[in-house]
């Protein structure tokens, strides 16, 4: 029997031509690609950056693992688990009972997110380099497509590892296997065995270096990347490796190209913001200086990948006692128009009432648009980190203090030099204060800071109160990596990974 990693691999490779191009762009309509254009228009799928480690319904039950979201007992117990919500691996990851997805079912994070697009990623790669007889003008256009690829392959596998793998130790073997790097468009072909962590992350770094001199510097959209995108990219990787040094070199070279034109086209200003309706925040709009706040090409935006977007609602959750007390709710901009007062989960089951009253939630999901993928104040974010963590304390505060000046409060005393480790705090803060709340982000970043004991940003172990019950989750173990779901260990035996067998 052939060994498949994914049941649908095969739908998915007969089916690439259908594609619907992502975001109001019209598909090509080829059923067969046989040329750069058709392969390039493939990169356009909505599939590539519609389901990017998000659940059927569009939630994300890695944000619920981390110190950024908060269950009440009414929106665990009674809408979660009570009602046996279609997608309760938010609530047993919350409470962190694994398995916390069903193990006899497909995973989306895996399925839809990961292998979906890679099926894309290696058709157009293997796709185009097969194409005999390319004009030179076509060459470049060629070389241009498969970087975009080579990028978008890079970004999905570096995420998976990261997510079905321990935590990343530089210095050390890493040598615990979690993903297949799967490279072949054949489904027909020998499925390579799992990588190991290292090996993950070799493969991913030669990735974007190969498709680094050839990546365009303008996209036709941001689901796709440019060359600022894959150097935001490597920066990334780099806060991973620790390679702070490169984490300054790679997001200085992407943030001095994207801001030639200025800052102001980068980020938006809030202090320009105004309510619709002010009688109304909750249901208002925001008026910003363009039409695109919440759109997915808005200013922000560098690589858009969609996300939780409803995370920190009374529909899901609530964003956690810490996360509001980071926020200087007389000043930060944020904090005014995306942390509103709402009223909270109700509903009565078994003749019990539960009402959480009204309560801080987050709304800017709907307020504005967000991604997984990068913007450019995560980037300038990028930036400051590897400056304060390579002690150019002043590069770091600039860099802050020009967030902080289209956030905050035009007036609010801009932040001035401290310790080397204060600036990182600072860093670290805002950092977290500006992604966003629901994603994988704040779940990564608890995994790489972990290993910095002692500091004051560093946690090892995550605690979860619902109701009257606290729950303990360990960064460093088990309960902070996904299992591959049975589906996929029965078509490949040869990984010799026991099927999962603990009850759900």
């Amino acid at each position: 029997m052939k060994q498949y990693i994914l049941i649908l691999l095969t739908i998915i490779s007969g089916s690439l031509a259908s594609c619907s191009k992502f975001l109001d762009v019209k598909p090509k309509g080829k059923l067969i690609p046989t040329e750069v254009a058709d392969f390039d228009h493939l990169l356009d799928n909505a599939n590539i950056a519609q389901w990017a480690f998000v659940d059927n319904n569009v939630g994300c039950s890695l944000g619920y693992l981390t110190d950024n979201l908060s269950l009440s007992d009414g929106i665990g117990n009674i809408n979660y688990k009570a009602n046996n919500h279609p997608n309760i691996d938010r609530y047993w990851a919350y409470v962190f009972r694994q398995p916390y997805k069903n193990p006899s079912t497909s995973d989306y994070f895996w399925d839809w997110g990961t292998y979906r697009s890679m099926a894309y990623f290696n058709n157009v790669i293997d796709g185009v380099r097969a194409i005999p007889s390319l004009s030179s003008e076509n060459q470049l256009y060629a070389k241009r497509v498969v970087a975009q690829a080579l990028v978008d392959r890079a970004w999905s596998y570096f995420i998976t590892t990261l997510v079905y793998g321990p935590v990343y130790k530089p210095g050390t073997a890493n040598d615990t296997k979690t993903i297949p790097y799967v490279t072949s468009s054949d489904v027909g072909a020998v499925l390579p065995d799992l990588s190991t962590q290292e090996q993950a992350f070799a493969k991913v770094s030669n990735d974007i270096q190969t498709a680094l001199p050839d990546m365009p510097d303008v996209t036709n959209w941001p689901s796709r990347p440019n060359k600022v995108a894959a150097q935001a990219l490597l920066a990334y990787f780099h806060l991973f490796t620790q390679k702070y040094d490169s984490v300054v070199y790679y997001a200085n070279l992407a943030w001095t190209a994207a801001n030639a034109g200025g800052t102001d086209r980068l980020i938006y200003d809030y202090n320009s913001f105004s309510w619709t309706d002010p009688t109304n925040l909750v249901n208002s709009t925001i008026k910003a200086p363009d039409n695109f706040l919440t759109a997915a090409n808005s200013r922000e935006n560098l690589l858009y990948r969609n996300l939780d977007a409803s995370a920190g609602r009374s529909t899901s959750s609530y964003p956690s006692d810490e996360v509001i007390a980071l926020y200087d709710q007389a000043n930060d901009l944020r904090f005014k128009y995306f942390f509103l007062t709402a009223p909270g989960y109700k509903t009565t089951y078994n003749n019990v009432v539960y009402d959480d009253g009204n309560r801080i939630q987050y709304y800017r999901g709907s307020k504005s648009n967000m991604t997984a993928g990068f913007t450019y104040p995560e980037l300038l974010l990028m930036r400051a980190e590897g400056y304060a963590r390579t002690n150019q304390l002043s590069a770091a505060i600039a860099d802050l203090n020009t967030l902080r000046r289209y956030r905050y409060k035009t007036g609010t005393p801009a932040l001035g030099i401290g310790s080397q480790t204060e600036v990182i705090q600072q860093v670290l803060d805002e950092r977290r204060r500006e992604l966003p709340l629901g994603s994988f982000k704040r779940f990564l970043d608890l995994k790489r800071l972990c290993l910095e004991t002692g500091k004051p940003w560093s946690k090892t172990r995550i605690t979860h109160k619902i109701g009257t019950e606290s729950h303990e989750g360990i960064i460093d173990s088990k309960d902070f990596i996904l299992t591959i779901s049975n589906v996929i260990l029965k078509f490949n035996p040869q990984w010799n990974i026991p099927l999962d067998g603990r009850p759900f």
